[in-house]
């Protein structure tokens, strides 16, 4: 079966003929402001033609070919997370109460976990991704942005679901997909697409969906999304879901002008990109009947917390200071996780190698800019070139984090009036 025909499941030709025409245009390029390190006058002064994007907080658009602000020092260092419109979306339906567990089942690279990082910096979210390797890519991103609510895993829940049974007060379930809704933004998604790859990935969101459910309390809600404009891997995913767990049902979305939902399951979202200015998504919510009890993830009364002397200078107030191998983190919330994958608890503080410590670059990002030496416009391009800079400071030697325009970039080992540059290498530019 070929694109046009699958889509005729729930689609009328002239939604499919405006939907195909919507892929040849432009796109849309939004990101979303982290207001911990800037905010949005300040941003709005360094660039006065991006425009606020009024329907979700902090979220703004603006044109690649005049601010190139993927390479930009606000995007290296968390200022900023591009993400389209449409991803932050998702996220931004998923309520969340106060001290809310929140499980983020597929999160790399990460956008949608920052998202609900910064939307109630007191949740505790499980971040997650079944490939290693692109776990390491969303640790990175969490790193960036300098939340301390974020444990990020590597875990196959199909083989330990039921360890969690009843869990997490909010689910996201950004499943793997066919990625459709993607063919604007990659050319190779589009060439890659099959109906035979949407059925096998159908089969599989299903079966992460069952996962979903069982993890989730009494009272609790999953948020399921997709970029796929496939009926497979959206409706049809949702539907058989439902008709399996009679305690499960829909939970109605404020709907947006341009959001469109198919008679077959009212209370979907499908955000086509000729109907709305974004690329495409598809999200529903779901709500577990009765109420949950209190959350039995127990705090690990063992670990106490580590004593670094220099870190005493940063006032930090985790429950937990934590040296895991030659690693220290800092967290307030211990999952207590067995034989599972755990790629970073909280804030990665420094490295204690031989009594010597040594501090992170998520550190730098953590901490407000209170605690930097400020640079000159001269010094910061020297900075993130990852060149040396000579200072002469009324200050001891050792480690410093660095600042320009109030905005955290990383650290500095002061050696007599030298600044040796800690910047990481993969940043440099």
């Amino acid at each position: 079966m070929d694109f046009i025909t699958h889509l005729e499941k729930y689609l009328s030709k002239d939604d499919i003929n405006n939907l195909l025409k919507s892929l040849e245009k432009n796109r849309v390029t939004s990101f979303i402001l982290n207001t911990n390190k800037l905010t949005k006058d300040k941003l709005m002064s360094l660039f006065p033609n991006i425009k606020e994007y009024k329907d979700l907080p902090n979220c703004f658009t603006y044109s690649k070919d005049e601010y190139d602000l993927g390479k930009s020092y606000l995007f290296n260092n968390g200022v900023i997370y591009i993400m389209d419109i449409s991803s932050q979306l998702v996220p931004h339906y998923l309520d969340l109460n106060d001290n809310d567990l929140v499980l983020d089942m597929c999160s790399a690279p990460g956008g949608k976990a920052i998202c609900l990082a910064l939307k109630n910096p007191t949740c505790q979210i499980l971040a997650n991704d079944l490939s290693f390797e692109r776990a390491k890519i969303l640790s990175s991103n969490i790193e960036k942005i300098g939340v301390k609510n974020v444990t990020v895993i590597s875990n196959d829940f199909s083989k330990n679901s039921r360890e969690f049974i009843g869990k997490f007060d909010k689910i996201l379930l950004d499943a793997p997909c066919s990625g459709s809704a993607m063919f604007r933004k990659q050319e190779d998604v589009k060439k890659d697409w099959t109906y035979e790859k949407v059925v096998k990935l159908s089969a599989i969101q299903k079966e992460l969906l069952e996962h979903a459910y069982i993890m989730l309390k009494n009272g609790g809600e999953i948020m399921y999304s997709t970029c796929s404009f496939s009926y497979e891997e959206d409706e049809e995913v949702i539907l058989d879901f439902l008709s399996k767990h009679k305690d499960m049902e829909t939970v109605s979305i404020p709907h947006l002008k341009g959001f469109y939902s198919s008679n077959i399951l009212k209370d979907s979202v499908h955000i086509f990109p000729h109907l709305f200015e974004s690329e495409g998504q598809f999200f529903c919510k779901l709500k577990k009947k009765g109420v949950g009890n209190p959350t039995d993830f127990k705090i690990n009364k063992k670990i106490k917390k580590e004593n670094i002397k220099e870190l005493e200078q940063y006032n930090l107030s985790f429950n937990y200071i934590e040296k895991i191998n030659d690693l220290i983190y800092g967290y307030d919330y211990d999952f207590n996780l067995k034989r599972i994958s755990i790629l970073r608890k909280g804030v990665l503080l420094g490295e204690l190698n031989k009594g010597i410590f040594k501090p992170s670059f998520n550190l730098a990002h953590y901490l407000p800019s209170s605690f930097s030496i400020s640079l000159n416009e001269e010094e910061f391009k020297k900075y993130i070139k990852g060149e040396t800079i000579q200072k002469q400071l009324n200050i001891k030697n050792g480690y410093y984090v660095v600042s320009y325009n109030s905005i955290n970039l990383g650290f500095i080992k002061y050696i007599n009036g030298t600044m040796k540059n800690l910047y990481p290498k993969g940043l440099r530019h």
